[in-house]
């Protein structure tokens, strides 16, 4: 498949899907869109960032907000939809390219295939097409494994500048890239002891002291490119901090909790939690304040507190229901919803009653697929088999990685990244946190592709 056909279908499937959308879809269906385009439109007209309360904005970070100004003073909010779409469709096809960069560490075989499957993939493509983090983020994200790839093999300064930069930029635009940032050096440090272990081109290298302390520039970087944010906050507020959207984050995972993993309807769980959160309140002092505005900078610490506790005490074997189901949606489902949406095609209040209601497992999901039209259901059968299959011959492809004593250092770089942000979704495990992972899955897909030709070559030789 030549690259110039992957180029041109990638244009026009492109254009057909924003072409058949209606009109401001991509700001309306981007999850949380308005998280990122107001503080946009504050930053233009203003100078800085303030959320939709005329209140300094600390829930998230500011480069995705930056990004989107960029169009947005163009051609004005009403006019910088298709501006929007064109820039992260660019970016898409980017990391597919920087796809191919880590697969080099393994194969030069299968390029385009990779490059296709990360393009195409019908959750990255449909999240280009809308106001979300999710395409910036995995452009940055990707860039800075290719960088740590780069590292295992050749200790330089440079890459190791390079790659604190790049995560820097990616916590800027997804507070979650902070755990990444700190690992980055365990995760290196494991890797090339393997990799000294294995006896991979002879390297010792890590067995001296002073090289291992160059990983800690890796943080050092980061720290330097995230500090004004931290800055601003501190001058703003007087107190140190990134964002304040941790309390609110846990607040959404005790509800999943309750949901998926105890069965209690939505509404349920809401209560469950004000309940909670009132209660811990009135006992403190302050009730008042921080029950009505529990997004505020300063009741974060306690939001976060509570929640945590009351994540705690659950029974495991509601941890344990709530986390099969959440990585099961993490890596299983097809981003159909985003696609329908965006589509303006009918079935949004199926998905909304599906989330709401007790969640009562396979009875649950069987319903909810009764319930679908005939053209969400065809999305829907589409983008799940894309994922099931892609899922099933990945599972191969870490199997042949593990197995392959060369690329085993480079294999488990890719599992300990991917593992890290698996655990961080937690009870939240949605198609589109899944995005960042998209090409290091499609990596292994195609990995695993490469082991069964070779597999059925060798039978059929034999």
């Amino acid at each position: 498949m030549p690259e110039r056909v992957v180029l041109i279908a990638f244009i026009i499937i492109n254009f057909g899907l924003y072409f058949f959308s209606y009109n401001g879809a991509t700001f309306i269906e981007g999850a949380d869109a308005a998280q990122y385009y107001i503080p946009a439109l504050s930053f233009i007209e203003h100078g800085e960032f303030l959320s939709s309360k005329g209140e300094p904005f600390t829930y998230g970070t500011p480069l995705y907000s930056i990004f989107l100004a960029i169009p947005i003073s163009i051609f004005g909010i009403d006019g910088a939809s298709a501006a929007i779409v064109f820039m992260q469709s660019i970016m898409l096809y980017l990391t597919g390219f920087l796809s191919r960069q880590i697969l080099l560490q393994f194969t030069n075989k299968f390029s385009l295939t990779l490059h296709a499957l990360v393009i195409f993939n019908p959750n990255s493509l449909i999240t280009a097409h809308l106001v979300q983090s999710e395409t910036l983020f995995t452009f940055l994200f990707i860039w800075s494994v290719v960088v740590a790839s780069k590292i295992i093999n050749n200790f330089s300064l440079k890459n190791m500048i390079l790659l604190g930069f790049l995560t820097g930029l990616a916590a800027l635009t997804r507070p979650v890239a902070l755990y990444l940032l700190i690992a980055w050096p365990i995760f290196i440090l494991i890797v090339s002891i393997i990799r000294v272990r294995l006896n991979v081109n002879g390297q010792l290298v890590l067995y001296r002291k002073t090289q291992w302390a160059k990983l800690l520039i890796i943080v050092l970087i980061g720290a330097v490119v995230i500090s004004p944010w931290y800055a601003r906050n501190y001058i703003k507020f007087g107190e140190v901090f990134f964002t304040s959207n941790s309390g609110y984050y846990l607040k959404d995972q005790y509800r999943q909790l309750k949901n998926k993993g105890s069965g209690w309807s939505m509404s349920d769980a809401i209560q469950e939690h004000e309940r909670i959160y009132s209660n811990y309140l009135s006992k403190e002092g302050g009730a008042n304040f921080c029950f009505e505005h529990e997004g505020h900078w300063s009741c974060n610490h306690v939001l976060t507190q509570v929640t945590l506790k009351a994540i705690i005490d659950e029974p495991l074997s509601s941890h344990a229901k709530a986390l099969i189901d959440s990585w099961g949606t993490l890596f299983l489902s097809g981003g159909a919803s985003n696609i329908r949406n965006y589509l303006g095609l009918d079935g949004k209040s199926i998905i909304v009653n599906f989330q709401n209601n007790a969640f009562n497992g396979l009875d649950s999901i069987s319903k909810l697929i009764r319930d679908m039209n005939l053209s969400y259901l065809f999305i829907f059968i589409f983008t799940t088999a894309f994922s099931i299959i892609s899922r099933a011959i990945g599972v191969v492809g870490v199997f042949y990685l593990l197995k392959n004593k060369k690329w085993r250092p480079h294999g488990i770089l890719l599992i300990e990244v991917i593992s890290l942000f698996t655990a961080a979704y937690l009870y939240l495990g949605q198609s589109r946190f899944r995005v960042p992972l998209e090409p290091l899955l499609m990596l292994f897909t195609v990995i695993g592709i490469l082991y069964i030709i070779k597999k059925y070559t060798a039978r059929y030789k034999s």
